[in-house]
């Protein structure tokens, strides 16, 4: 394992995320260690979250979450560090990892934007995605980073630099190494690492969460909180901007202007938004809150959907011959080309397109 995280404001506990073969039970211990390398505490480990579909498979390394009730002052965990044995406790600091505070941020919205790695990402796409971020008032994007060229890293670079990013690095431990390792990690690592922010975004890096009028994000996030006060998170419908058809609007210089036929609003690969305070676990498509009163429910298409721009999926639409309309929202946000344009500069960032 190896992300490490702080969570929970009233209560003196600790949240780990790690990685497991999809077979291991052992009894798991915490261990803590102050600044000087003295032993603070060891105390059993309870899971607090794993994939109980799939967490027993032994061939994949499965995503799970550890919980260490520490019974020290909470002033005393800023300077300590702690780990997860099956065995005694080390007094070796290079076993342990820091304890990470989530920093607070009133009304704040952060996104989730999973893993990149090797190259898979088009930068001038991200610069497009990241631009539309910013104007629908996201204030925190954090992003695992499994490898990636120079060309993506500069546009990385660019948004870390404006204070958007927060670029983590990632590594798939064990061998071989071409086995299988759970995409959850990095979903359940945000709800850790994000949990002072007052939502939490998640989707993939060609997904925006587009309001239906000209308003933020914040704006349709607090409107549905108004409806439903109980409500942990909140789902949105998925209208498919598909690649592989020509685009509508070629004149267009940005990808989300080019592409403007899509499919009518569905349930499927649904996203959502949620309030951490009020959800103990996010895996890809699912929420899980806090006892009741807290509940989930979908935002009607009429308020807000997810447009997802992507090629065609063979595998589940056949030759893609769907029922379509045309939809021109993007074109709102008529700064957005000057936005990219500075983006691009920056970076030295070309699309595709461009010859």
């Amino acid at each position: 394992f190896f992300f490490l995280i702080h969570n929970q404001l009233h209560v003196r506990t600790i949240v780990l995320c790690l990685l497991h073969l999809g077979k291991t039970r052992a009894q798991m211990s915490c261990c803590m260690l102050s600044g000087n390398q003295m032993t603070l505490h060891m105390t059993t480990a309870n899971i607090y979250f794993e994939h109980l579909r799939l967490g027993y498979n032994p061939n994949i390394y499965m995503a799970r979450q550890y919980i260490c009730r520490v019974p020290v002052h909470a002033d005393s965990l800023k300077s300590s560090y702690i780990t997860l044995t099956s065995k005694d406790c080390s007094t070796d600091i290079q076993d342990y990892l820091s304890i990470i505070y989530p920093t607070r941020v009133l009304g704040g919205i952060a996104l989730c934007g999973k893993i990149a790695h090797s190259g898979g990402l088009d930068p001038e796409k991200v610069i497009e995605w990241f631009e539309v971020q910013r104007l629908l008032g996201v204030d925190k994007v954090l992003i695992f980073d499994l490898g990636n060229p120079e060309t993506l890293n500069r546009v990385f670079r660019y948004y870390q630099n404006l204070g958007i990013l927060d670029l983590q690095p990632y590594e798939l431990p064990g061998e071989p190494q071409n086995r299988s390792h759970d995409e959850t990690m990095a979903v359940l690592e945000c709800r850790q690492r994000l949990a002072g922010y007052e939502f939490i975004i998640g989707h993939d890096v060609d997904e925006f969460i587009i309001p239906r009028r000209d308003e933020t994000l914040r704006d349709v996030f607090k409107k549905q909180l108004q409806r439903e006060p109980s409500g942990s998170g909140f789902f949105f419908y998925t209208q498919f901007f598909i690649t592989t058809w020509k685009p509508t609007n070629p004149e267009e210089d940005l990808m989300v202007k080019r592409y403007r036929r899509t499919t009518e609003p569905l349930w499927v690969s649904y996203k959502y938004v949620y309030l951490p305070s009020r959800v103990k676990a996010a895996t890809t498509h699912r929420l899980f809150p806090y006892n009741p009163p807290f509940n989930r429910s979908r935002v009607p298409p009429s308020d807000a959907v997810l447009h997802h721009y992507r090629p065609c999926k063979l595998d589940y639409w056949g030759n893609c011959s769907v029922k379509t309309i045309i939809d021109n929202t993007m074109t709102r946000y008529r700064d957005l080309d000057e936005r990219v344009a500075r983006a691009r500069a920056a970076t030295s960032t070309k699309p595709q397109w461009s010859g």
